[in-house]
């Protein structure tokens, strides 16, 4: 009988220890051990490439937002515009165009002096699409010490070529996070930063990843 018990406590054991592990979100930093499923990429976007665009109209759209500091780097026929960027550090950098490389080891890093409040990227579409949502890594994803240790975005503006705008919240977690909205026509697509979560070593705001979900147009 005594066997019997044993045998049965180390059965529950073993399912407890399972449905732990299961229980675990999966890893999305580079560190993780050859134990962990591969990290997995940003979620891709449709091909922007084959976006049509939208029949000219009435409506009115209004120029994007530009700075005589802004970088810029052309991806897919899509312009990335960043207000500021930080200056290269230990071999790294920090432009616009890691937003799109789908590298967790890379990111964009503001360069405005404190948290990064107002500061913007800009997403120009050239023509003018249908935009029904945004995905975006939230941090630098680079590993956990770099995520906790710099700023990450709280609260974002986005705002449209044809004068509308919307606030949202991103949450304070690795990994992507898709924000869909009714499709809107516009050119571009700002992003400015409202508010931050403090990083506990350093006020820079990064962003590993960022898409813009454009649609074909009626």
């Amino acid at each position: 009988m005594r066997e019997l018990g044993l045998y049965f406590a180390v059965i529950l054991l073993s399912f407890m220890w399972a449905l732990a592990g299961y229980a675990q979100p999966k890893c999305v930093f580079l560190e993780c051990g050859p134990s962990n499923k591969p990290n997995p990429k940003p979620a891709v976007a449709p091909v922007i490439a084959n976006a049509a665009p939208v029949a000219r109209g009435t409506t009115n759209h209004a120029e994007r937002p530009r700075r005589r500091s802004e970088t810029c780097t052309f991806v897919q026929g899509f312009d990335y515009c960043a207000s500021s960027v930080l200056k290269p550090q230990y071999g790294n950098t920090y432009g616009p165009g890691h937003l799109i490389d789908e590298n967790l080891r890379t990111a964009w890093v503001e360069g405005k002096r404190g948290q990064g409040e107002g500061e913007y990227v800009v997403v120009d579409l050239g023509k003018t699409h249908q935009v029904g949502g945004i995905q975006i890594m939230n941090g630098y994803h680079k590993n956990v010490r770099l995520f906790r240790a710099n700023s990450r975005v709280r609260t974002l503006r986005l705002a449209f070529s044809n004068g509308s705008s919307r606030n949202v919240q991103l949450r304070d977690e690795a990994g992507v996070q898709t924000i869909n909205f009714p499709a809107i026509k516009t050119r571009w697509v700002q992003f400015e930063i409202g508010s931050v979560y403090k990083g506990t070593k350093y006020k820079d705001t990064a962003i590993t990843e960022l898409r813009v979900l454009t649609s074909s147009a009626n």
